[in-house]
């Protein structure tokens, strides 16, 4: 992704030279030390400071710690959902046990952590079957809380199958097929199809697991595997398609419009979500980069991007803002998409009533509707 210049603020530069202990009495002195690193050597450098806290002073204090150190450093902001994925994995082995490692995880940065806690449970086992799968998420993990809650979980669980069958793309799938409902296992298959990106993408970390990708054919492996499957796999493809397109969005558009024509919509969608992440939730960017497709396009690329705009950090106030900055048109798709999000955000109706309600007047409606708060 192209880098964004900032400045940062002079109180990163009082000291470059505190150890780990420092972090919670002088913030920025740990982001500064990180800061002046690059590539790998950096998100080491952030991954040992974010361990040490967890360890010394629990996971809440090391989520903490990553946004301090994410609204310090723009490097971080982007990358925040790996390291939050990173802070999960280790809470597994600090706590030794996935519900409890799970519960506590905040839905920051995608929420990120969650999925990370179940990644690290599943490097714990020496086998993983079906049995395994089909009643995690409910009897090993509490997510009666909340829908929200559950997705994480099951997302979650995705990527956990995925680094344990060593990124085995139709071996993750079938497992996630024990699960007991389509909601269930589309929100798993989405897991899976996303770690399959993201272990190309963040490839330092480890081997660069590029078999269930392909160069040449960006919409792979969406064009191989079984039509059930499929709808999950675009859902999360335009993330390859912008890595193997250097991030023209114009031509990742374009790839997109070569997906089967009943979800060519989802493929435009997760441009959205893309584009929401590039600009790191800039909305007057968002507005330029969702219009760079064809006309049909645009409305689809900013239900993604609202969407994103939400779940970034669970908050349906920062996809409001964003549909009222949309021309009249597009309004009522993008407050319909968020109020999709706030129906498994919240599980009280009373709730989801009040994050609609802070909707323009006119769009209160559609957002309640879809939020399923009438």
């Amino acid at each position: 992704m192209a880098i964004v210049t900032v400045v940062l603020s002079i109180v990163l530069l009082i000291t470059s030279s505190a150890s780990p202990a420092d972090d919670h009495q002088h913030p920025s002195s740990a982001t500064i030390a990180c800061w002046r690193q690059a590539g790998e050597e950096k998100t080491r450098c952030y991954q040992r400071r974010l361990e040490y806290i967890l360890h010394s002073q629990g996971l809440a204090r090391a989520l903490t710690a990553l946004e301090r150190f994410a609204a310090q450093d723009p490097e971080v902001l982007r990358d925040a959902h790996p390291y939050a994925h990173h802070l999960g994995r280790t809470a597994f082995t600090h706590y030794q046990d996935v519900g409890i490692a799970f519960s506590h995880c905040r839905d920051i940065f995608w929420s990120g952590c969650y999925h990370g806690v179940l990644e690290g449970y599943f490097r714990s086992l020496p086998q993983v079957e079906p049995r395994h799968v089909a009643d995690l998420c409910g009897a090993k993990i509490d997510t009666t809380p909340s829908r929200f809650l559950h997705y994480q979980c099951l997302h979650g669980l995705g990527h956990g199958l995925m680094m344990y069958l060593h990124h085995e793309v139709p071996s993750a799938l079938a497992l996630c097929d024990a699960l007991p409902t389509p909601w269930d296992r589309h929100a798993c298959y989405g897991g899976v199809f996303m770690e399959n990106i993201v272990a190309v993408q963040h490839s330092h970390h480890g081997h660069t697991h590029a078999r269930w990708l392909n160069p040449q054919d960006p919409l792979y492996p969406c064009t191989a595997v079984d039509k059930r499957y499929q709808h999950a796999c675009y859902s999360m493809q335009s993330s390859a398609i912008l890595m193997f397109t250097n991030h023209d969005f114009a031509q990742a558009f374009h790839e997109c419009r070569k997906a089967p024509a009943e979800l060519v919509s989802v493929c435009y969608q997760s441009l959205g979500r893309d584009i929401s992440g590039y600009t790191l939730r800039d909305a007057e960017k968002v507005a330029e980069l969702c219009q760079r497709g064809p006309e049909d396009a645009a409305r689809h690329c900013f239900v993604g991007a609202a969407k994103d705009f939400v779940l970034s950090l669970a908050d349906p106030q920062r996809g409001l803002a964003l549909c009222r900055r949309l021309p009249a048109p597009l309004k009522m798709d993008c407050y319909g998409a968020v109020g999709q999000i706030v129906a498994i955000l919240y599980p009280e109706r009373e709730q989801r009533q009040a994050a609609c309600r802070s909707a323009e007047e006119a769009y209160i409606g559609p957002c309640l509707v879809a939020a399923q708060a009438l």
